[in-house]
């Protein structure tokens, strides 16, 4: 009796733990039948991943939905897409895109890292990211990241947990600030909110967030000179996808996606003139 309740519980535990995780159609299910279902997982992000209504947009889903667009014009396979998830963290979303399986992507400001490519796959990146160290307008500037313990001695760091701002600002502490207080939060919408209700406290916040505060005219500033201009945007996939071939051909066809018109249109449209000049500024 023991034994069949331990199996019983093993069973439930394990359809839980499948259950949790997303699947969509590989490359091959999808050519073999003429059809298919990606699942789109997302995390909001400004700009990126938000919504316009009742429906998600931005720099991202219209990048898929040329990609989806792509595939069934130049595939003859006719694709379509769902969403999956609530889009709230950007750590569930992707704890979820790397347990899952098939035709999965991962949407948002999701950094392409050598360690995150052990845990999966990237389709080619769609965008230089700037990440700018931001505090509000009553804070002195920083002239040198070696006067941190000094100009920003009385704030808190503000970070999301599992982003690659949180070890931006792990880094920091180690090399310039050792007595820094860090306070984790759950997603950087979180930290963006924090920093802009808190004139003690800082963060390194991705491009979309400075362009939601400049937007939104919050009495929020960077610090030129904590600029990181280096990585790259991706969509991210399951380590066992097999869409990668027909992503990079994508981005690779009719001279480059990211030459067309159709993708310039896309950052202004999103991102605006502001974000497309220091898109512009950090390429140069």
């Amino acid at each position: 009796m023991k034994i069949k309740l331990i199996t019983l519980a093993f069973l439930v535990i394990s359809f839980s733990i499948m259950g949790q995780n997303y699947t969509g159609d590989s490359w091959a299910q999808a050519k073999a039948k003429g059809e298919g279902t990606i699942s789109l997982a997302y995390v909001q992000t400004f700009g990126f991943v938000y919504k316009d209504g009742d429906k998600l947009t931005g720099v991202c889903v219209d990048i898929m939905d040329d990609f989806v667009k792509f595939v069934n014009e130049k595939k003859q396979v006719k694709l379509t897409s769902q969403f999956v998830g609530d889009g709230t963290a950007f750590k569930g979303m992707y704890d979820k895109v790397k347990a899952s399986t098939g035709g999965v992507f991962g949407l948002g400001n999701i950094t392409i890292t050598d360690e995150r490519k052990k845990e999966v796959k990237f389709s080619p990146p769609f965008i230089t990211n700037l990440a700018f160290l931001i505090t509000q307008n009553s804070v002195g500037n920083l002239a040198k990241m070696e006067d941190l313990p000094t100009t920003f001695g009385k704030l808190t760091a503000y970070t999301a947990k599992g982003t690659l701002n949180e070890k931006r600002i792990q880094e920091m502490k180690k090399s310039y600030f050792p007595d820094m207080k860090v306070v984790l939060t759950a997603t950087s919408q979180e930290t963006f909110e924090k920093i802009a209700s808190d004139p003690n406290g800082f963060a390194y916040l991705d491009l979309a967030y400075y362009l939601e505060a400049v937007q939104q005219r919050k009495p929020l500033k960077r610090h030129p000179i904590g600029d990181k201009a280096s990585e790259q945007f991706g969509f991210a996939m399951p380590l066992n996808s097999d869409w990668f071939p027909v992503m990079d051909e994508f981005f690779k066809a009719n001279g480059g996606y990211m030459n067309s018109p159709q993708y310039k249109g896309i950052l202004k449209k999103h991102l605006g003139e502001i974000g497309v000049k220091l898109l512009q500024s950090a390429n140069k």
